[in-house]
Parts: structure tokens; C-alpha cells; sequence
């Protein structure tokens, strides 16, 4: 099953502007080390975009299973956290293939992206399924605005991309990378199915006036922050509390855009289901914290479900409460103040809101 546009000559995966090499990029002058790491992250791009769509599934499994032997650390992170959110609910043996599977969903991911050059309405077409997208005229009223909200779960790159031939181009915030030549790499890949990719500073101002205008975007919604920026404390796995981003809620709040959770489920021929639930629903005082807990527990469901998905190699938890004695937390969770701070000042607003 070859699906896809042809893949590019190597000359075409330049990913620099006609006459600009990667010595002066962004006004920088990069190391030996970026220069190499954009050399070969170019040469592997390529290389992917040479691959049949169903053989990049097979180089994950066992990039994913390779990388889970040698990577010691995220491996004792992603068991940690596994016996945190699950306690006996699966045996140790049962929790390391759960680890594993999440790496080699991650390796997917990653290497799906990098073949996404090679997408078309034609190819999405024939990859991924849209459910719930009929449901609601939300997705393709011109005049509302939408907030759609994910996990990193499965493969959250093409959820965004994807969308480009299911509701339309949008704008997608990135993080800056410390190698400047990859962000590079990573935002043209990003933006191969049209979207625009905006660096994460002012994103909040682009994002409110896209917002009001009757745009949509997409957002993770599982951003681990410090306590002391924009975040909500939200619950998760039954008593695990974590620290989030409410950029999505503010933004709603603000612009009266709808919010809706959205999945991006794998099936076992390798292609892809996307889930659209309905559009979240809460009072109007509701607060950025309620409204955050309510699209968590929307998507929740589907870790039980299917946890080989999500990315538990992360430190999701690094903050718990300093009077939680359940010893819950996993190894690396640390008290802090504005933690509790934070987590008394949301306890002492919905107290009032009750």
C-alpha cells in the first residue's frame, strides 16, 4: 500500500529559504553540533518521506522498542508513573509492554510527521476516519469559534494537520527548540498541509484576535506548567492533581469560542480515527479551572482504554501537594509553594462559587 504524493528528490528537503544555508539562520551563527543535528534530523526527513506509508509504523515499533532498552531514565520515569496512575489496576509486566507501547507510539508519531510532506486531501482520505464532526455546526460556521483541545495521545501531530482537510487551515503555536535549524525543520513539516505556524510569543493576542474573528485552532491541553505562570491545578487519575496551562479556557472565556475535545484513536490496519466529542458545556461563571477539569475528564476515559497511547515518559506530576501523605506521586513529584498556593487559591474560588 504505497499512499501519497511522491517522495521528494533530496535537493527539495533544504529546509531553508532559495540561497540560504544553514550557517545563517535567524541571525545566528550554529555550532558544529546544530549544524550536525540538522544534517542528519534533514537526512532522516528524506529518508522517511522515501517509505511507503504503512512501512513508517513498522520503523516505529522498533525505533519505540529500541529506544525503551537504552533510554534508562525515561524508562524509570514512564514505569513510575504508570504505578501512579494505575496502582495494581495492571501487573509490572503488563505496565513495561504499556511503556514500551508508548514509546513506539511516540516514535510513530514523530516519524508520521516527518512523512506528512506527502499528504493530500486524497491520502488523509484514505488514512483517517472524522467522527462527530456532523454532530455539530460549530466546525464549519465561518463565524464560530472554536478551541479544539487533545492530549498527547497517539498521534496528536496529525490531529492538527489533518484538520486542514476536515474543517480548514488554522494557526499552530510552537515551542522554540533549543537548536534553532531544527525548529526550522519542524515547522515546515507543521505547516505542509497549509496551516501557519506562529512562534509561542504574543501567541495569546494572535490567538485572541484569530479567536474573535471566527477562527479555530487546536491546543494540548496536558501542559505541565509551573504553578507561578498561567496554570490551573486540575485532578487526574482519581487524585493525582497536576499543573496545567489555561490558555484554552481564558481564550474561550474571552471570545465566547466553543471548546471541544478531540482524539485521535489508532486502528489496527494502521489507520486513524479521529473523534470529535460534542462541544464542552458549563455555566457562564464557570472558572478557567472548571473548565479545564471538564475537558480532562472528557478525554480521561481513553487512558484506561488505551494507555500504550499516551506519553508516559513525561513528567507529568512535578508538583504534589505538601499534605498529600497517600504517597501517590511518583519519584521525581516535588512540593512547592506556589504549588499549594496556587491549589488553595482555586479551592478558596470554588468554595465561593458554590
Amino acid at each position: 500500500m504505497n499512499w501519497g504524493s511522491p517522495a521528494p528528490s533530496f535537493p527539495a528537503w533544504r529546509f531553508g529559504r532559495r540561497g540560504t544555508d544553514c550557517k545563517t539562520v535567524a541571525g545566528f551563527t550554529p555550532t558544529l553540533r546544530q549544524r550536525l543535528e540538522y544534517a542528519g534530523l534533514s537526512a532522516l526527513v528524506w529518508l522517511i518521506g522515501c517509505v511507503p506509508f504503512r512501512g513508517v509504523r513498522w520503523i516505529a515499533n522498533g525505533v519505540g522498542a529500541l529506544v525503551y532498552v537504552l533510554d534508562r531514565r525515561g524508562r524509570e520515569v514512564a514505569l513510575a508513573n504508570l504505578d501512579a496512575a494505575f496502582g495494581d489496576r495492571f501487573t509490572p509486566h503488563r505496565k513495561k509492554q504499556i511503556a514500551r507501547g508508548s514509546y513506539q507510539t511516540f516514535a510513530r508519531t514523530m516519524l508520521e510527521l516527518f512523512w506528512s510532506p506527502r499528504l493530500n486531501a486524497g491520502v488523509a482520505a484514505r488514512i483517517a476516519t472524522f467522527e462527530g464532526l456532523e454532530k455539530d455546526p460549530c466546525h464549519h460556521d465561518p463565524k464560530q469559534a472554536v478551541v479544539y483541545l487533545c492530549l498527547h495521545f497517539s498521534n496528536f501531530e496529525w490531529l492538527s494537520q489533518f484538520a486542514a482537510y476536515s474543517i480548514g487551515n488554522g494557526p499552530v503555536v510552537t515551542q522554540h527548540f533549543k537548536n534553532p535549524l531544527i525548529e526550522r525543520i519542524f515547522n515546515r513539516l507543521r505547516s505542509s498541509t497549509g496551516h501557519e505556524v506562529i512562534p509561542q510569543e504574543r501567541a495569546m493576542i494572535r490567538m485572541l484576535k484569530h479567536l474573535k474573528g471566527g477562527g479555530k485552532f487546536a491546543m494540548l491541553c496536558d501542559l505541565n506548567l509551573d504553578p507561578g505562570e498561567a496554570a490551573v491545578v486540575i485532578e487526574t487519575f482519581g487524585g493525582l492533581k497536576i499543573s496545567v496551562t489555561q490558555m484554552q479556557a481564558a481564550l474561550a472565556l474571552r471570545t465566547k469560542a466553543r471548546i471541544v475535545p478531540v482524539e485521535c484513536h489508532p486502528q489496527t490496519d494502521g489507520r486513524y480515527r479521529m473523534v470529535y466529542h460534542p462541544p464542552l458545556e458549563y455555566p457562564p461563571e464557570a472558572s478557567a479551572g472548571e473548565i479545564t477539569q471538564l475537558c480532562w475528564n472528557v478525554l480521561e476515559p481513553s487512558l484506561f482504554e488505551h494507555p500504550e497511547c499516551w506519553l508516559w515518559a513525561y513528567k507529568h506530576w512535578r508538583y504534589r501537594p505538601v499534605d498529600d501523605d497517600t504517597e501517590r506521586y511518583p519519584f521525581y513529584a516535588n512540593v512547592a509553594k506556589r504549588f499549594d498556593k496556587l491549589l488553595k487559591k482555586q479551592n478558596r474560588a470554588n468554595e465561593r462559587s458554590d
